[in-house]
């Protein structure tokens, strides 16, 4: 080897070490045993260390390795199945599918809940009818998903709830940004929200929960959520489209919260699709996309209230305002 410069050979041995964390004392003694003085051998470790290229590709190797690890977290989230349970205790919750953010179906864990097993349209117009409610509308017309749910108007109930059974389409929808349950003429409502199951905690009214009614048809575009949640299914049957967070490139399909694509495009193959009847219920862990579709007239709650601590402010856009209750 030459004593002003390494051959192209060596200056690659070293690079390769270098770039494995190999130290440089041992590098400049194996030169050394090559023919180099000490001297000769830590400039060469050195010129090469901090030489442009040495940096350049310091840079794209750290690209590459959180690639790997990015894409190695996607593989340890990815299911192609949703798993199906009739009830679940909160320890197998957290240990399942909170820790691990995977969604979960439980076909009777809800059942108990008088809302769930009274409500209906028929029993809600007849106890809440008079009431006028904030009624989300003109959903069509919205020039994206995230001013789906801008415009309301006041609505008595009894009408609003008649035109859920008779009218079907996504033209008017009670969403959790109207707030109904907060409104004081529900707040006898609150009575049905007990007998939680252990994997929920006890109500605080007026937060917690949130109700979704409207007709055939209803479709919420798809978003995500600062929290997870437990959709119960009160009436009717909804589909529900979900796809997992871990995508590098999809701060730039976002608008706030929604999905500013189709699912399909976004996420191709990782779309997973769940059908829930009256009585059933779907964990969704935070910041999980999610499609929702009511395919029969449908009242549906959204519980937020499990033991464990359930808000990550960070995930949400800037300037949000992250209580989506």
């Amino acid at each position: 080897m030459s004593e002003e410069r390494l051959s192209i050979d060596w200056e690659l041995w070293l690079i390769e070490h270098l770039l494995f964390t190999a130290k440089r004392d041992d590098l400049a003694d194996v030169l050394v045993q090559q023919g180099l003085s000490a001297e000769q051998a830590r400039d060469q470790v050195a010129a090469i260390e901090h030489s442009e290229g040495m940096t350049r590709l310091r840079a794209r190797l750290s690209e590459a390795r959180l690639a790997l690890r990015l894409q190695s977290l996607h593989e340890r989230l990815h299911t192609r199945d949703i798993a199906v349970y009739e009830t679940l205790d909160p320890d197998t919750l957290r240990e399942r599918h909170w820790i691990p953010s995977r969604p979960a179906k439980l076909t009777h864990v809800a059942r108990d809940i008088p809302a769930v097993r009274d409500w209906s349209f028929a029993t809600l117009a007849e106890r809440f009818g008079e009431a006028v409610v904030p009624v989300n509308i003109r959903r069509e017309e919205a020039a994206c998903a995230s001013e789906t749910e801008k415009v309301l108007v006041g609505m008595p109930f009894a009408e609003f709830a008649r035109r859920c059974v008779e009218e079907p389409g996504n033209a008017a929808y009670i969403v959790s940004r109207c707030g109904l349950l907060a409104q004081p003429e529900f707040r006898a409502a609150w009575d049905d929200l007990v007998d939680m199951p252990p994997l929920l905690a006890p109500l605080t009214p007026p937060r917690g929960v949130s109700l979704w009614v409207g007709p055939a048809g209803t479709m919420t575009p798809a978003h995500f959520d600062p929290h997870n949640v437990l959709l119960v299914q009160v009436q009717g049957r909804k589909r529900i489209r979900l796809a997992p967070r871990v995508r590098a490139h999809q701060h730039a399909l976002l608008d706030g919260y929604y999905l500013d694509v189709p699912m399909d495009q976004a996420f191709g193959d990782d779309v997973l699709e769940v059908e829930l009847g009256p009585g059933e219920a779907l964990f969704i862990p935070v910041a999980w996309f999610h499609q929702v579709q009511a395919l029969d007239p449908s009242i549906t709650l959204s519980f937020l209230n499990f033991p464990w601590p359930n808000h990550f402010h960070g995930i949400g856009p800037t300037g949000s305002d992250d209580r989506r209750d």
